[in-house]
């Protein structure tokens, strides 16, 4: 009997403890406590969440900003914050030519050439930048115009308009709450505005605005098509509905695309071609002149948009997205633009 009880516990231990490791999926499976999505970050993920933060931790000096803007004159005061530089006199700049500590500008300001700022800079007046300036973060509620050659090295937001002049690199993130203009030879990693205009030209384009026969056409249902091999749409034709292509697809000019496009290899809209969806590519995009695509855009290599481009609507934000991603002067983009290796103005 003794002989026979042994391996019985033995084996009945063994169960136990292989058992333990699974008891958590058990559990889960006789009672779905866990099916939502894992937390992988605790912000919205909206771009401007660093300017509201500085924006915050800036009320407490409001106080004495006010009163150096009523005498007009500057000075560095000690607050639980650190060394802070508080701008009251508006206008050219007066102040040293680096600053290391947190800036506070009450109004409007206009910065010299090669100035530098390695601590945040804050202003609720508009910043005109001279050439060659350096930021750490840079806020403005109202106007920001950079000069040519200007570094952002964290972030710059705008409440208003913000004009990057030509050679401008926007490392990180750059934002407007009104528009965004590029300059020939901006570089960019992430940027958004409600509109991005590639270049000063581009603001004369004429823009295209949502309209009710598409939108009723998306919410009746359009269907999909698969095709395997290249897909290849003539000039002039329509087509209404989605379609995946397991190689290259192309359209041709003018052709228009009532759906979104989906390819196992490169993707190009010719001049005047249409797309009225989403544009997905494993390779490569090329998006000649005169297109149009509702958006969003995603590549996994590169996104090439020639001049005269629109990309989203007027109310209707988009999404850019690729590791390349290469604008022509003369385009209009509205939502955000993600370069994860480097966006790139051309000449």
């Amino acid at each position: 009997m003794t002989s026979i009880l042994g391996p019985l516990a033995l084996a009945a231990s063994t169960g136990a403890l292989l058992m333990v490791p699974l008891a958590p999926a058990l559990r889960e499976l006789i009672r779905k406590r866990d099916a939502g999505p894992l937390i992988t970050r605790k912000d919205d993920g909206n771009i401007a969440n660093f300017a509201s933060s500085l924006r915050t931790r800036c009320i407490p000096l409001q106080t004495m900003l006010d009163e150096c803007a009523r005498r007009c004159e500057n000075q560095f005061v000690e607050s639980p914050q650190g060394n802070v530089f508080l701008i009251g006199e508006p206008g050219r700049w007066t102040g040293p030519q680096h600053t290391t500590t947190l800036v506070l500008c009450a109004g409007p300001l206009e910065l010299p050439a090669e100035y530098q700022s390695i601590g945040d800079f804050y202003s609720r007046g508009s910043v005109r930048c001279g050439e060659q300036n350096t930021f750490r973060a840079l806020l403005s509620d109202a106007e920001i115009v950079l000069g040519e050659g200007t570094q952002i090295l964290r972030w710059i937001h705008s409440e208003s308009a913000l004009l990057a002049g030509r050679n401008c690199r926007l490392f990180n993130r750059a934002s407007s709450g009104k528009s965004l203009t590029l300059s020939p030879g901006c570089t960019f990693e992430r940027i958004y505005a409600p509109v991005i205009y590639s270049s000063s030209e581009a603001q004369a384009l004429t823009l295209r605005i949502e309209y009710a026969v598409y939108a009723k056409l998306a919410q009746s249902g359009i269907g999909r098509k698969r095709i395997r091999g290249a897909m290849h749409f003539p000039a002039d034709d329509q087509h209404r509905g989605d379609v995946l292509a397991t190689r290259k697809l192309d359209l041709d000019q003018r052709a228009c695309l009532y759906g979104s496009v989906k390819a196992n290899g490169e993707i190009l809209l010719k001049q005047g071609a249409e797309v009225h969806g989403s544009v997905v590519s494993t390779k490569r995009i090329h998006i000649c002149s005169g297109a149009f695509v509702k958006g969003p855009i995603i590549a996994e290599r590169e996104v090439i948009i020639d001049s005269g481009v629109q990309v989203g609507l007027p109310g209707t934000p988009t999404t850019i997205s690729a590791p390349l991603i290469r604008l022509a002067p003369g385009s209009v983009l509205h939502g955000t633009v993600w370069a994860r290796a480097e966006g790139r103005v051309g000449d």
